[in-house]
């Protein structure tokens, strides 16, 4: 922010919005050529002296227009030189000046047009701008003030005014006065300059710019440079920054001021979206009362809008559960026009309430079949199709259901359909799994899996026991049957996730345990193998597989043998980790290295010796000689 010797202003965006103002710019002078077209001398740059100064004229504002600046203010010289009393020509060639950033030259322009016509605002104008972009907003703010006194509502005064008045606003940021151009030129003499360059995110790659780095040393010799950089957004970041290193309470104030203008505009969208809700809810009651208003005999010789208006009253009953009195409206609705259609939806949608879906399903076929041929509403034929779907399902004839809700899709692609169909077609696969269940066919299946089995052909017997399992999936001896062959056919995981099923179905099924204790067994998970043999040994404790199982585990724990893939496995169970985490555990393994009678002391707890068992069945300790 500037006092007023200097601004801090979008000086051409003010510029441009004045040129709009151009005196004797015309879209019409502004001839296109055609690609290839030589130009036409408005366009060539001839500089003929048999030109009149109107000729010239339009050539300048031709050029203007155009933003070949150079070219008018060539124009409206040689205009000057055939006529020197026009002030517009004066007044046209200082915007040129303006557009070149030449804004000495525009000033006096601007003060001898002013001078042929005292009268006419524009020259003002001029003036006004011309002295804002030399950062002068005192003369600036006169300038404006004695054309808004020739020509009060001229545009490009007030807009002006506004400008200028918003620019030294600005520079009031402190009780201590303004910061002015001679201490602006101190902030860039700062020694500190190229390290506060190098803090401000915006400008530290901008150290090494030799442009940049020759434009900041210019400001510091001539503070006056400064509002000519304006429009550098890196000059105005390291304007900012100094500004805030200088006076940190100038940005403080300028957010406030911010904050609060912002928590205003926001008060007064909210005050404007409140009224505008309460307008909407008014016309609505307004609509709603003028409705209730009316009778039959409103509509006489208006048939549709006797079916709407009838509609209109079936949808209230239908929201109020009035199901008879809604379809008696609804029918009548009909009768009066037979092609308003979506009335036949509505009504289904009440047949579906009452659980009639027979007669929903009727009022939807209706629906489509002279909706179509009405050409209704895609949207419209698309409900029908859902409601008929929806009734459908409620009958259980999901097959149908299905093609209602796909015809639907075909109509109008919703997500709430596209659920609605997924949704029937589990249901119509569960019904056919459902419908394939035969516990006699599954037992003869099971048989002949067992026959097979006995001769060694694992390969059909376990398709023997996939189409047993299909007869009857709540069998859980089959799935231990069909782990058996995948036990035997070594696919370990497969027996394994068999294991599972069987004991889902029922967890005190001993053959599973076995049976999945030893596929954790080859699958290197020890400590998972021996949790299933002794949960065996404990439901039956006669078991020889799960005693032969729980042997096997023992050896390979005192085997003095290292099986690197097992210990990986075990490290990945929380139980085993929750051990090795166990103060009191790593305690006992201290002692059984350190002092072995202190160690089978606390081994005796029988807490204690199940962990170091399961830490030895891991293979995480090796009790043997290796």
């Amino acid at each position: 922010c500037l006092s007023s010797q200097g601004c801090y202003v979008s000086t051409q965006r003010e510029l441009c919005a004045n040129s709009r103002a151009f005196e004797g710019s015309d879209a019409a002078q502004k001839r296109p050529t055609l690609r290839g077209q030589a130009p036409t001398q408005a366009t060539r740059g001839d500089t003929s002296p048999a030109m009149s100064a109107d000729e010239l004229k339009a050539k300048g504002n031709a050029a203007f227009a155009e933003k070949r600046y150079q070219d008018a203010i060539d124009a409206f010289t040689q205009a000057i030189a055939v006529d020197g009393s026009n002030h517009v020509f004066f007044s046209n060639r200082s915007a040129s000046y303006a557009g070149i950033h030449d804004y000495q030259k525009a000033l006096d322009d601007a003060k001898k047009c002013v001078s042929i016509k005292p009268d006419w605002g524009k020259g003002y104008g001029r003036e006004g701008a011309a002295y804002h972009g030399l950062g002068m907003l005192d003369k600036a703010k006169e300038a404006y003030a004695e054309g808004l006194k020739v020509e009060p509502e001229l545009g490009m005064l007030k807009n002006g005014m506004a400008e200028v008045e918003h620019e030294i606003d600005r520079m009031q940021v402190d009780a201590d006065g303004n910061v002015g151009l001679d201490s602006i030129g101190k902030l860039f003499q700062r020694p500190d300059l190229n390290e506060i360059i190098a803090r401000t995110p915006q400008l530290v790659a901008s150290l090494g710019d030799a442009e940049f780095m020759k434009t900041v040393d210019s400001i510091r010799h001539n503070p006056n440079l400064l509002t000519q950089h304006l429009q550098d957004n890196r000059i105005q970041a390291l304007l900012q920054a100094l500004l805030i290193q200088n006076n940190p309470d100038i940005m403080h104030k300028q957010e406030e001021a911010m904050l609060k203008k912002r928590k205003e505009q926001e008060k007064r969208e909210e005050e404007e979206k409140r009224k505008v809700e309460e307008a909407k809810k008014q016309k609505e009651a307004d609509d709603k009362a003028k409705k209730a208003a009316m009778t039959e005999k409103d509509f006489e010789g208006d048939a549709k809008g006797l079916s709407d208006w009838l509609k209109d009253k079936g949808n209230e009953a239908y929201k109020g559960k009035n199901f008879e009195e809604a379809i008696g409206l609804y029918t009548r609705a009909i009768e009066a026009d037979p092609a308003n259609v979506a009335v036949l939806t509505n009504r289904a949608a009440v047949r579906f309430e009452q659980k009639k879906y027979d007669d929903c399903i009727s009022d939807c076929v209706q629906a489509i079949e002279e909706g179509r041929a009405l050409r209704a509403d895609f949207k419209i034929i698309a409900r029908a199709f859902e409601r008929q779907g929806n009734a459908l399902v409620k009958l259980e004839r999901h097959e149908e259901a299905a093609k209602a809700y796909s015809d639907a899709l075909v109509e109008n692609r919703t997500k709430e359909v596209e659920k609605k169909l997924k949704e029937c077609e589990k249901a119509i696969k569960e019904q056919k799994a459902k419908a394939y269940i035969n516990p006699e066919m599954a037992a003869v299946e099971k048989e002949k899996g067992n026959a097979l089995v006995k001769e060694g052909n694992f390969i059909q017997a376990k398709a023997a026991y996939d189409e047993a399992i299909r007869r009857n999936p709540k069998d859980h001896t089959i799935y231990s049957n069909r782990a058996l062959c995948y036990m035997k056919l070594m696919e370990w995981p497969s027996a394994k996730m068999d294991c599972d099923k069987a004991l889902d179905i029922d967890p005190k099924f001993v053959r599973a345990l076995e049976r999945r204790g030893n596929c954790y067994i080859m699958l290197k998970e020890p400590t998972k193998a021996m949790a299933d043999f002794q949960k065996g040994l404990d439901l039956d404790p006669s078991n020889q597989g799960c005693s032969q199982g729980m042997q096997k585990v023992n050896q390979s724990m005192f085997s003095g043998q290292r099986d690197e893939q097992s210990i990986a496995n075990a490290m990945k169970d929380p139980e085993i980790q929750q051990i090795l985490q166990d103060p009191v555990i790593n305690n006992v393994l201290r002692d059984l290295q350190s002092n072995p009678a202190a160690g089978q002391a606390a081994l005796k707890d029988p807490v204690v010796a199940e962990r170091i068992q399961k830490l030895a069945a891991a293979g995480i300790l090796s009790f043997g000689s290796g």
